[in-house]
C-alpha cells in the first residue's frame, strides 16, 4: 500500500499542461477579464476577528476550498470537451493521467488505455458530425490514438503470460471497437459539408480501419502459447515428477473452450446494451429501420447459438470473435445514432446473417430497408420538430 501511494505521489507530480496549453488558458482568461472589466462590489465585507489572527490558516482553507468547488467542477466537465476545447488539456492531461496512475496491474492498464484510445474514437466522432475536424486535431488524435494502442498491445503481452485467457478477451473487445469506431467516422464524414473536415475524417477513418486489420493479423492462438508455457515448465520438472506434470496441466482444448466462453459473455452483454439503445431510440426511428436493426441483434445471437453446434475448436474462436466484432459495431452505431440525431446512421454496415432468410433477406432487400428507414427516421425528425 506504501508503494502504491508513492507510485501515485510521483505520477500527480508529473502531471502538467504544456507551455501551449497554459498559453492557450492564459490567452482565453485574459479575453474573459477584458471583456467584463472587475467592478467594485457594493457589498461590505467585515473579516472575522478569528480569521484577522490566523491568516495562513484562512488561506489553506480558501485554497482547499477553490479547489473542491472550482478544480472539481472543471475536471468533471472537461469530461466532455474535444480537441479544440478550452477544457480538452484538463481532460487528457490531467484527469486521464490521474487515472492511469491508478492502473497497477497489467489487465488493469490495458483496460484503462483501451478505455482512453476508444475516448479518442469518440472525439474522433464527435469533430466529424461537426464538421470541424481539421489536420492539426487529426494528427493529435492519431498520435494519442496510437500512444495508448500501445500501452495496449504492451499490457496485454504482459497479461497473456499470467492470464491468456482475459488477454484474448481483451484483445478481442480492443479490435472490435476499434472496427466499429472507424465505421461510425466513416460514415459521418459521408455526408460532411466542409471538404477538410470530409477528407480528414476519412483518412483517420482509414487508418483506424488498418489499425483494427493489424491488431487482428497479430492475434496469436491462445492454444499454442499456453503449449509452448506449458512445455517449459515441464521442462523444469524431473523425470519422476513428469506423470503429475502432465496430469494436472489444462489441455489446449479447453483453454480455447474458455476464451469462446469469455468472449461470449461479452458479446451477449454488449447484444444487451446494444437493445437497450434501440429501445430508447424506437420512437424516434422510422419503422422499417427499428426492426431492422432489431434483425441484426437477432443475426448475431443465431450466430453464437450456431457456435454451440460447432465442433471446430479454431472454427468456433473465430466465429465467436465475428459475433462480437458485430455486436460491438451494432452497440456503436445505436450509442453514435443517440448522440448525433441530425445525421442517419443506422442500420449498422456489415452484420453478417445467421443463414434466416425471414430474418436477413438479401443484399437488394437490405438497401432498401436503409432506404426506407433513412426515411422514417426523417419523418420521426419532421414530427417531433413540428410538435415541438
Amino acid at each position: 500500500m506504501t508503494s502504491f501511494f508513492k507510485q501515485l505521489k510521483r505520477e500527480m507530480q508529473e502531471v502538467r499542461l504544456s507551455e501551449r496549453e497554459r498559453a492557450l488558458m492564459r490567452r482565453v482568461l485574459e479575453s474573459a477579464m477584458r471583456a467584463r472589466p472587475p467592478q467594485k462590489s457594493p457589498i461590505r465585507v467585515t473579516p472575522s476577528p478569528i480569521i484577522f489572527f490566523i491568516p495562513r490558516i484562512a488561506s489553506a482553507l480558501a485554497f482547499v476550498l477553490i479547489l473542491a468547488i472550482v478544480g472539481g467542477g472543471t475536471a468533471y466537465a472537461a469530461e466532455g470537451a474535444v480537441p479544440g476545447d478550452f477544457l480538452y488539456p484538463i481532460k487528457v492531461s490531467v484527469n486521464e493521467k490521474v487515472v492511469a496512475a491508478l492502473a497497477q496491474s497489467a489487465e488493469s492498464k490495458a483496460t484503462v488505455h483501451a478505455r482512453f484510445a476508444e475516448r479518442r474514437m469518440q472525439e474522433a466522432e464527435a469533430l466529424s458530425a461537426r464538421g470541424t475536424m481539421t489536420a492539426e486535431a487529426k494528427v493529435a488524435l492519431e498520435e494519442r490514438f496510437n500512444d495508448h494502442a500501445q500501452v495496449v498491445e504492451e499490457a496485454v503481452a504482459a497479461v497473456e503470460e499470467e492470464n491468456p485467457i482475459a488477454a484474448a478477451d481483451i484483445s478481442a473487445r480492443f479490435e472490435s471497437a476499434v472496427g466499429a469506431h472507424s465505421a461510425v467516422i466513416a460514415r459521418l464524414s459521408e455526408k460532411g459539408e466542409d471538404t477538410e473536415s470530409r477528407r480528414e475524417s476519412e483518412n483517420l477513418s482509414r487508418t483506424l480501419r488498418e489499425r483494427g486489420r493489424r491488431l487482428a493479423r497479430a492475434e496469436t492462438p491462445v492454444a499454442p502459447k499456453v503449449e509452448r508455457s506449458r512445455a517449459l515448465e515441464t521442462a523444469q520438472f524431473s523425470a519422476e515428477d513428469a506423470t503429475m506434470t502432465r496430469s494436472a496441466a489444462l489441455p489446449a482444448d479447453d483453454t480455447d473452450a474458455e476464451v469462446v466462453a469469455r468472449i461470449e459473455l461479452t458479446a451477449s452483454t454488449t447484444l444487451k446494451e446494444a437493445e437497450a439503445h434501440l429501445s430508447a431510440l424506437r420512437e424516434r426511428l422510422g419503422a422499417t429501420t427499428s426492426a431492422r436493426t432489431k434483425a441484426q441483434i437477432s443475426n448475431i445471437r443465431g450466430l453464437i447459438k450456431k457456435l454451440h453446434e460447432d465442433k471446430g475448436g479454431s472454427s468456433k474462436k473465430g466465429r465467436i470473435e465475428r459475433a462480437l466484432n458485430d455486436a460491438v459495431t451494432v452497440k456503436t452505431f445505436l450509442e453514435a445514432q443517440e448522440k448525433f440525431r441530425e445525421h442517419i446512421l443506422l442500420p449498422a454496415p456489415d452484420i453478417e446473417s445467421n443463414g434466416n432468410d425471414d430474418e436477413s433477406g438479401d443484399s437488394d432487400t437490405q438497401g432498401d430497408e436503409q432506404k426506407e428507414g433513412k426515411k422514417g427516421w426523417k419523418e420521426k425528425e419532421e414530427g417531433n420538430s413540428g410538435e415541438d
